[in-house]
């Protein structure tokens, strides 16, 4: 049976940049993304603007997921989509045995868990079903800006996703109602006074009452929410809703696995700051780590990855580097400079 060097579980910028470095160190690699699509948690806001990774220009994060992934390819590695591993066992060999959903066997030296926080399922809430039937207008996430011209936009939530939709939705709507129930929003603090200071109605300590729905109960005409501090109702009309309030993690993973892996404060690996797990031949990356001084930014998920990479190899060749050479050296991407340059020459 074939045997992998890295298998990368979880196809998120964390894995897809860690496809890219372990081909730079010329290893052979495999991606397993439980879902049928690579980029992980920025699907679900493909239409975010992302600002905060060195280098590139504010991008939609569906145009960036693109970029990781054709970045990804760059060494054609193994990616298999829409199959979860949901078993690991170490063999008397010293490799990892995996079985998937598939019912398929795998073999690899070395394992790269860039989960995330698991597969993701939106926390259930009054706003997403009635009767068991999904409400048309309730979305946490959108995908068509077209549709949100002129109507009035209700969001529900205080994190960071809440102030991020209120921010890009505030030019296109008709108006924009951010709703939280707490005292004060989180999220980055030059965002929340962008948003609270400018056209968005901005409304805390604030529950939900009760929503009106169409004749033929499909969609929310209305909220009514209860402000805590004066105890009085307010109904307000709604054409979309975005619920901003979190997902619920369920990572199998760590209850289907012989090696021992095992789950830290609810859906964290506990590292070294070098992505080491207690498990030899196992590390864990981007947001399913845990470990002082840890960034849960994309750009932190680049650290990691190129940690998880350089540790993997000497796990794998103790006699190897121990870092990675610049880029710009690599053998291995010299032939590709020349198709590199020839597309900017074309811009």
């Amino acid at each position: 049976m074939e045997v992998y060097d890295v298998t990368i579980i979880g196809g998120g910028p964390a894995g897809l940049y860690s496809s890219f470095y372990s081909g730079l160190r010329e290893m052979k690699v495999q991606i397993i993304e439980a879902q049928p699509y690579l980029g992980g948690k920025l699907n679900l806001y493909s239409e975010k603007i992302v600002w905060d990774a060195g280098g590139i220009p504010p991008m939609p994060a569906g145009q960036f997921i693109q970029h990781l992934i054709n970045q990804a390819k760059t060494f054609q590695p193994t990616i298999r989509t829409g199959e979860k591993v949901n078993g690991i066992k170490k063999k008397v060999d010293g490799n990892f045995q995996l079985q998937t959903t598939k019912g398929k066997t795998y073999l690899t030296k070395t394992l790269l868990l860039a989960v995330g926080n698991g597969i993701l399922d939106p926390t259930p809430t009054p706003f997403f079903t009635n009767e068991g039937r999904q409400l048309k207008n309730v979305q946490i996430a959108v995908i068509d800006f077209e549709a949100m011209k002129q109507k009035r936009v209700f969001i529900s939530g205080g994190g960071q996703s809440a102030i991020d939709w209120a921010k890009t939705l505030a030019p296109i709507a008709k108006e924009v109602i951010l709703v939280y129930r707490r005292e004060a929003f989180k999220g980055h603090e030059s965002e929340i006074k962008r948003v609270t200071n400018g056209p968005v109605r901005c409304i805390v300590k604030a529950d939900l009452v009760e929503k009106k729905l169409t004749p033929d109960g499909s969609t929310i005409e209305a909220v009514t929410i209860l402000h805590k501090e004066t105890d009085k109702e307010e109904t307000i009309l709604v054409d979309e809703v975005i619920v901003c309030h979190g997902f619920n993690q369920k990572n199998e993973l760590f209850e289907q696995n012989d090696i021992g892996l095992e789950v830290f404060n609810d859906y964290y690996v506990q590292t070294t700051p070098q992505t080491k797990t207690v498990i030899p031949g196992v590390f864990a990356l981007g947001d399913a780590a845990s470990y002082t001084g840890k960034v849960h930014l994309i750009a932190g998920a680049f650290h990691d990855a190129i940690n998880a990479v350089n540790a993997a190899k000497l796990y794998i060749d103790p006699k190897a580097d121990a870092i990675g050479t610049v880029s710009t050296y690599a053998d291995n991407l010299k032939s590709k400079v020349a198709t590199v340059w020839k597309q900017y020459a074309t811009e």
